[in-house]
């Protein structure tokens, strides 16, 4: 049976023309159906349980609501995909209910561009902020595309006006207080207000492709270097004329700070979005509600302010003993030569100083462990047959390896999550931009026991994460005293892990945006910029085969060390993924 035909989408802008065709209640259940499936890990799944028993994942979920979103107009928080009784069927109708009622006296969404703070930073961005005894300003998340040959500079202009009015983290400065914690705060955004301090047109019509890219290669790198959160220069578009026979370039630069990966696809599907409607001829300038405002649910400020207030609540302090326990499992890592300010004698003496403070982006480097798409499949159905995701298996792998190395039977990992978690307040999510990535410790029981037990040990205090793991961070850096000094007073975990799936399932890209450039975006971040953990394994999938980086660095280990234990972990996931029998 063919899958339904994707429903032309609809602006989420609460003004909208009140004339839209009424949604039908069959195609609504179909194309959910089609975008649950999509996201369940077990072989056969029942598709009639609640979405919280088919194991799935809560950025997929987000994915799903951004889908109905876009197809239909109307949002649905990740809190309510999670209910109870939440099913495919319940939430068809409550799709349904929602868009029938979408253009009947709806609260207008807040103006865009409003100042806002200021505000404590969030966990995250205030972690980060501390650790960076290097350089803080040159930290940056940045992508290059190739643009549409017949882009119009002036349409061009109004929509990343629009774009930044419309995301409350792209307007972010930093005030650093001294003796003080720092906090954030939104610059405003008018109609009037100039872009050019944010978007800037560089001409390069009259070079040659090659004299073009080199050009393009320059300025890249220059812009790298071109933000300052404390200045309030968090965000830059810069637009690479090339005339209207060949597609342009479009850097677009924003501060970690500001932005994480979760973002990217928020950002370009808002600026495609507004561009075409602006290009469609729809200004929206006189409230008529047509698709040209950039409405996010909750603000990145307010989100701050949520977590800072959560912090305090019973439902916060309620995990406070979890993540107590956690803390207290080792996460420190052998090293193979002590750093030049160490004061310890020999290779096991290495934290007698700071590591981390050599532990910069100029000593980095990295191994690289690919899979063939043979050995992904296996590991897929794995994922399934233990009713985890495949990252669960790639994490217990490490803690293997790693409570091996370390002669522990726990071992303690930093994992990178999303953090878009919406338990906090009256949150939504799903079209904000922000640094929500939280790094979250986890627990990895290695006592013996069968190997399946001891996955199953594995796959079972991941899915008893509290929260997701935003709890943590919101206890340690807003909690109550007490609360928060056992938690900041361990020791930080020297490895972290991040699964981040598929490389290609990736950017909404459309008319205006047409690729990913191959001219190089410059550094991201300074030589001297602090790396936050020793070791970082980060794995993705691309065209169905798994590839495992591990990055470190030079002045504390040996590159035969890092092979081997990624020789190690390989053999670990082997034994995971093979078949019984």
């Amino acid at each position: 049976m063919s899958a339904p035909a994707r429903p032309k989408p609809h602006s989420a802008d609460a003004g909208a023309d009140a004339s839209v065709a009424p949604v039908a209640p069959d195609g609504v259940r179909a194309h959910l159906t089609d975008w649950i499936a999509e996201a369940v890990l077990e072989p056969a799944p029942d598709l009639t349980a609640p979405l919280r028993d088919l194991g799935v994942d809560s950025l997929d979920l987000i994915r799903v609501a951004r889908r109905i979103e876009a197809s239909y107009g109307v949002r649905v928080q990740l809190r309510e995909l999670f209910v109870e009784d939440m099913t495919v069927e319940h939430l068809a109708r409550l799709v349904t209910e929602r868009a029938g009622r979408r253009h009947t006296g709806a609260a207008p969404l807040a103006e865009p561009g409003a100042a806002h703070g200021p505000v404590l930073l969030t966990p995250t961005q205030e972690q980060g902020w501390e650790e960076q005894s290097g350089s803080r300003a040159h930290w940056n998340q940045s992508l290059l595309f190739t643009t549409r040959p017949d882009l119009d500079p002036a349409l061009l202009a109004e929509a990343v006006r629009r774009l930044v009015a419309g995301h409350a983290s792209l307007r972010l400065a930093v005030e650093a207080r001294p003796a003080k914690r720092p906090r954030q705060t939104v610059a405003a955004l008018t109609p009037d207000t100039p872009i050019d301090a944010v978007l800037d047109t560089v001409d390069v019509r009259e070079l040659d492709d090659a004299d073009l890219s080199e050009a393009v290669t320059l300025r890249c790198a220059l812009e790298q270097r071109s933000l300052d959160p404390e200045a309030g220069r968090v965000t830059r578009f810069v637009w690479f004329d090339a005339g209207p026979a060949r597609p342009g370039r479009l850097l677009i630069a924003v501060h970690q700070l500001a932005f994480d990966m979760v973002s990217w696809s928020i950002l370009i599907d808002d600026l495609e979005r507004v561009y075409a409607a602006l290009a469609a001829g729809e200004r929206g300038d006189d409230g008529d509600g047509d698709a040209v405002r950039c409405g996010e649910g909750t603000g990145y400020p307010e989100w701050a302010q949520a977590l800072a207030a959560y912090a305090r609540t019973p439902e916060a302090e309620a995990e406070s003993e979890w993540w107590t326990e956690v803390a207290r499992t080792p996460g420190q890592i052998p090293l193979d030569r002590v750093p030049a300010h160490g004061h310890g004698d020999g290779p096991d003496e290495g934290h007698g100083g700071d590591p981390r403070a050599v532990n910069t982006a100029a000593t980095a480097e990295t191994h690289v462990a690919e899979f063939g798409t043979e050995f992904t499949a296996r590991l897929f159905d794995a994922a399934r047959t233990h009713r985890c995701h495949p990252g669960d298996l790639l994490l217990h792998a490490l803690g293997e390896v790693l409570g091996a190395w370390q002669g522990q039977d726990a071992v303690r990992v930093d994992v990178l999550r999303h953090g878009r978690e919406e338990i906090v307040g009256d949150s939504d999510l799903t079209r904000t931009t922000g640094w929500f990535t939280t790094s979250v410790p986890v627990r990895l029981d290695l006592t013996p026991g069968t190997p399946a037990e001891r996955l199953a040990r594995t796959v079972g205090h991941l899915a008893a994460l509290p929260g997701g793991g935003v709890g943590h961070g919101a206890l340690s850096r807003h909690g109550r005293p007490r609360i928060s000094a056992a938690l900041r007073g361990a020791p930080p975990s020297d490895v972290s892990f991040d699964f981040e799936g598929d490389d290609a399932d990736g950017l909404p890209l459309g008319t205006l945006l047409l690729d990913i450039a191959d001219e190089p975006v410059g550094e991201i971040t300074g030589p001297d910029w602090v790396r936050p953990h020793l070791i970082e394994v980060i794995a993705t999938t691309d065209a169905g085969a798994l590839r495992v980086e591990w990055w470190y660095s030079t002045t504390l280990h040996d590159p035969a060390t890092i092979g081997r234990l990624a020789a190690d972990h390989h053999a670990a996931l082997t034994a995971l993924v093979r078949p019984a029998g």
